[in-house]
């Protein structure tokens, strides 16, 4: 039988960043270390660091005598989320202008064919991710890593917020078709149209948040289900 290294603080990040992205952490869930250890089979020194790493995002909030739990962003801060997408997204978009050929409009005509791939198979859990992708996507043409690092961290707050805020009935605010229509303005050329949908496809998300319904928290249990250890 091979040897299969044990979990890095880095896997274990990735797992939980994952499982926000995904909607199946719910903000507000208590990480005790006990349970994660146990679940991803490593000791409380590997645990800690993760927590550290996920801080450090604004995924996880660190309390004294209450633990780690997953960020839950307020009404404000929520709206200030999506302010700063909104102008990160349509600087970036601005920045890569004569940048973007038909190579990049072929990546992104692939990745919209996974998006409907994975909505057409029932595969929510991974449409969600792709969604959230796409504007990553999107944004790397512009070259501005820096940027493109924070918008990371918008994108995962946006995954709290919503999980936190968004309508129970919906796996994501995030409509593939707006995507199309981004891109099929970046393919005329029009960046001026495809920087109006972008912001306006924002807008959209943001509008159907109801700030009076939080989610439940979730099970830790349930939501590593999948997650297999040495």
């Amino acid at each position: 039988m091979a040897n299969t290294a044990p979990m890095t603080e880095e896997d274990v990040c990735a797992h939980i960043r994952d499982s926000v992205l995904e909607r199946r952490l719910a903000p507000g869930t208590k990480l005790t270390e006990e349970s994660l250890c146990a679940i991803f089979g490593v000791g409380r020194t590997t645990i800690r660091r993760a927590f550290l790493l996920l801080k450090r995002d604004n995924i996880v909030e660190l309390q004294r005598n209450r633990g780690a739990m997953i960020a839950s962003p307020s009404p404000e801060e929520a709206q200030q989320v999506f302010e700063s997408r909104r102008l990160v997204e349509k600087a970036l978009l601005e920045q890569s202008i004569g940048k973007i050929n038909t190579a990049s409009l072929e990546e992104l005509e692939a990745h919209l064919k996974e998006e409907q791939s994975a909505l057409a198979s029932g595969n929510i859990a991974r449409w969600i991710r792709l969604t959230g992708e796409f504007h990553m996507h999107l944004a790397r043409q512009a070259g501005n890593e820096i940027m493109l690092a924070f918008l990371e961290q918008l994108i995962f707050q946006t995954s709290l917020i919503v999980a936190l805020y968004g309508p129970s009935n919906s796996g994501s605010n995030c409509n593939g078709d707006d995507h199309r229509n981004i891109v099929e303005a970046l393919n005329s050329g029009d960046f001026g149209c495809a920087s109006r949908l972008l912001v306006h496809h924002l807008q959209e998300i943001e509008s159907q948040l109801v700030f009076d319904s939080p989610h439940e928290a979730d099970d830790l249990q349930a939501a590593f289900a999948n997650v297999r250890t040495a």
